[in-house]
């Protein structure tokens, strides 16, 4: 049994736990209520420990991979939830009906919605600025929309929830129509907390990656590719990609007279002169580097293949060699990634973007990471609705709303 399935398993057990000490109790009780207060802060701490251990281990073997956003993303819901229970315990000595703790957990999501929505709001109005100032000096084009609809769509996201919270408020419904309405919130919310905290983790995640700091013993270095100009010289972006590697190989030169050989990758677009590879070819021999340290992979027409095409050609001259891949600073953990899954086990440096720029292309970062991993998503969304739907009906059945 995985570790995911454990931890999945072990809060849905929680959760029945508290369903039924709902049901079978509801007599004011202090003592009861407190005691089981404290068992569900007890239990949440123990998975947020879990976790974090978890995460620690598959950092330390793989810096880059997915399920560490996801057990991020479930360290920052429960550390939210752990304080919130934290703060209801005080309350348990007023409120001594133990079927609230039942309500409490079908408002975690809400409250989570809540609390978040603060520093989700700042996040929003960031991406909204940003982007303006991305259109006003790179012009107007849909990817470059993005921030603006991004913010939007968080706003929205957040104000939908609460207009459907305010509707149940104030309907005046049969019961089945109201458990309807209830799980129609809840499920709304639970799907906006994952969200978050998916974007909070894949933030984190992207930031902690661009910061790393790789040693100097690497034996290749490959550079991803992007856009040439139509004079087949290199664009900013691509430019400081090369400039990153170089700078890294100057270094490493220095502090421990090894030479590394670049794998420049990147293939040719229909509307470009070369491919991407001969373009940053070009820039190195001009900057220094010897043509014998170079080897072009100029096949490749996304990362995928860039990493994919520049293993086998570094596996032909060195299966054993350290790899160390160039990119852009918002780039490193999902090219680190797309490498992980391809079997490569190389670090990443990250080149500077401009703050502008930084924030649309981080989106379309985290965009390509939900559609990648589209499938995980829609099973942990699907089983995350189906134990929501079954704690209502419970409630629904023995009247615990």
């Amino acid at each position: 049994m995985t570790k995911k399935i454990k931890i999945v398993l072990s809060l849905f057990l929680l959760l029945l736990c508290i369903v039924f000490f709902s049901m079978i109790n509801k007599t004011d009780n202090i003592a009861q209520s407190i005691m089981i207060r404290l068992f569900i802060i007890a239990y949440i701490f123990k998975v947020i420990c879990d976790c974090f251990i978890i995460v620690r281990k598959k950092y330390i073997k793989h810096k880059y991979s997915y399920s560490i956003v996801l057990y991020l993303g479930l360290i920052i819901f429960l550390v939210i939830n752990i304080f919130r229970h934290i703060i209801l315990l005080f309350d348990s000595w007023n409120s001594t009906d133990i079927s609230t703790i039942y309500l409490d957990t079908l408002d975690s999501f809400y409250y989570f919605s809540l609390l978040i929505l603060p520093m989700i709001a700042i996040l929003a109005i960031y991406c909204v600025i940003t982007n303006i100032s991305l259109i006003i000096k790179e012009g107007y084009s849909l990817k470059n929309l993005l921030g603006i609809f991004f913010g939007i769509c968080i706003i929205l996201g957040a104000f939908l929830s609460q207009f459907v919270f305010e509707i149940i408020k104030m309907a005046e419904l049969m019961e089945l129509q109201l458990y309807i309405k209830i799980f129609i919130d809840i499920s709304l919310n639970s799907i906006l907390c994952y969200f978050y905290c998916l974007t909070l983790a894949t933030l984190y995640c992207n930031i902690m990656a661009a910061r790393h700091k790789p040693e100097f013993n690497k034996d290749f270095i490959i550079i991803l590719g992007t856009k040439v100009r139509d004079d087949g010289t290199l664009i900013p972006l691509l430019q400081s990609r090369v400039d990153k590697a170089i700078e890294f190989a100057k270094k490493q030169k220095e502090q421990t007279n090894r030479d590394i050989i670049f794998v420049p990758s990147g293939g040719q677009g229909p509307d470009e002169v070369i491919s991407e590879a001969e373009g940053m070819k070009n820039y190195l021999i001009k900057n220094g580097i010897k043509p014998e340290n170079i080897l072009i992979e100029d096949k490749s027409r996304n990362t995928i293949q860039n990493m994919r095409f520049s293993k086998k050609i570094i596996d032909e001259i060195n299966k054993d060699g350290k790899i160390i891949f160039s990119t852009n600073d918002f780039h490193v953990f999902r090219s680190g990634v797309i490498a992980n899954n391809e079997g490569m086990d190389c670090e990443g440096i990250g080149s500077k973007t401009k703050r502008y720029f930084y924030v649309n292309a981080l989106i379309r970062e985290f965009i390509a990471n939900l559609v990648s991993e589209r499938k995980l998503h829609f099973v942990i969304i699907t089983l995350m609705n189906l134990i929501l739907l079954l704690l209502v009906f419970i409630g629904y059945q023995y009247e615990l709303i």
